[in-house]
């Protein structure tokens, strides 16, 4: 389906006279750039695919007009924020209208990863295609049919003097409203492998056109044979691109094997890192870490806390609220040793991870906290609070010695009348790798 987009319909009755000065009016706003004129479509790159290839929907958008227009670009990495209109939407269901199950849930730890922003520019004659691999929108496990709407709404924006930047208001948008259709059908480890031949290749060289959509692709539907690929995205030679490292650890915990893990550990002890900047090589350890954590395998915790007392500060602090999540005594231990550091930062870190065991036996430690002398840890404190309990007893920023004693007799009294019959609400499961 093609959707055009050149023209400006009025559903309100005007004068002459008024349609005179809305023009007047548009065209004080964009004095040197007339509207887009844009076709767009969805189209599948292929009919049938095998169970366990990625299935492919290009994104395509030709400008059809005379002037240039820019639009945002990122990698092709499904967004977990649904404040990001401008991604594409893709609903996947079965041949019986039932939706798919979600690939992507939402983390225990916040949303994860990163996307590379850019911008494209489009003269006219031109065509850009942005290949989305449906796998992340839905789990596709079965031979049959399936369907998809997709949808996007793209603001498009006047070609700047530098080019690569996207500023002032959008000029237009590019609409597109596609369903589509497409087969799966078993396949033997030959085919798959040889289905995957082409992205494997694409892999080989970042400056590849399809290079994101590869990577995107193996990371999103893993299989045993690519993990000697996710290995290698690990390594120094994707430095500059420090998403591709990310993506690969997201790719070796799809994948789930006792070797898959046994690397990302490997990269959260810092055996195995991206060599590049110091803070990117923190980042994507402290990425591994709560990987690791919402793996929730026992086995994992004791070179975590061992790495607790060598790691750089930075990396402690963010294996601290980690270790929340394994619900694991020894972890536990850890942590309420921690509320007892010298350092503010190690008491706010150890709250955090405390918060994130979700139990009530942490409440009465989670008070004391509340007389804590440095600031931060009290408001962290008064956080973890309201997060486990509901209750909205605020703690003011810079609050005056009777504004904290208040908090705490409030704190204190509920906890009173409370502490029998208290029970953490149930919290989404962590993203079950």
């Amino acid at each position: 389906m093609m959707v055009w987009m050149n023209h400006l319909t009025l559903r309100h009755p005007f004068t002459s006279r008024s349609v005179v000065a809305l023009m007047a009016f548009l065209a004080c706003l964009r004095p040197s750039f007339g509207a887009p004129s844009y076709a767009t479509d969805f189209r599948l790159e292929k009919r049938v695919y095998l169970v366990g290839e990625p299935v492919l929907c290009d994104f395509i958008i030709r400008n059809t007009g005379t002037e240039a227009f820019a639009f945002p670009y990122r990698t092709p990495t499904r967004a977990l924020n649904p404040m990001l209109a401008s991604e594409p939407r893709f609903l996947l269901t079965d041949a019986h209208g039932h939706r798919l199950p979600e690939a992507l849930p939402h983390p225990c730890g916040g949303a994860k990863g990163r996307a590379v922003y850019g911008s494209v520019t489009l003269p006219p004659g031109q065509t850009s295609v942005e290949p989305w691999v449906l796998n992340q929108w839905g789990t596709i496990a079965s031979p049959g049919l399936y369907r998809v709407h997709a949808e996007r709404h793209l603001p498009l924006y006047a070609v700047k003097a530098h080019p690569g930047t996207l500023s002032g208001p959008p000029i237009g948008y590019a609409l597109a409203v596609e369903n589509l259709s497409f087969k799966v059908e078993p396949g033997t480890p030959e085919q798959l492998r040889a289905a995957y031949r082409p992205l494997i290749n694409e892999l080989q060289n970042p400056r590849n056109p399809r290079f994101s959509e590869a990577v995107v692709a193996v990371t999103a539907v893993p299989h045993s044979f690519l993990e000697p690929q996710l290995r290698r995205l690990l390594s120094g030679e994707f430095a500059r691109y420090p998403w591709v490292p990310e993506q690969a650890l997201n790719g070796l915990a799809r994948l789930g094997t006792p070797s898959a893990w046994q690397t990302i550990l490997n990269v959260a002890l810092g055996h195995i890192a991206a060599s590049g900047p110091k803070n990117e090589t923190l980042a994507l350890r402290s990425y591994a870490i709560l990987l690791l954590a919402e793996k929730g395998d026992a086995g994992f915790v004791p070179p975590l806390i061992s790495l607790l007392h060598t790691a750089p500060e930075p990396l402690q602090q963010n294996i601290l609220p980690a270790l929340g999540f394994f619900h694991d005594p020894r972890a536990n231990e850890a942590l309420f040793q921690r509320l007892r550091s010298p350092i503010a930062a190690d008491r706010a870190n150890a709250i955090l991870g405390l918060k994130n065991l979700n139990s009530r036996n942490v409440i009465p430690a989670l008070l004391a906290m509340l007389k804590d002398p440095d600031e931060e840890v009290r408001t962290v404190a008064n956080f973890a609070l309201q997060s486990l309990t509901g209750q909205g007893f605020a703690l003011p920023p810079l609050a005056s010695p009777s504004q904290l004693a208040r908090a705490i007799a409030r704190w204190n009294k509920w906890w009173q009348d409370n502490n029998e019959s208290f029970r953490p609400a149930p919290q989404a499961p962590c993203r079950d790798w």
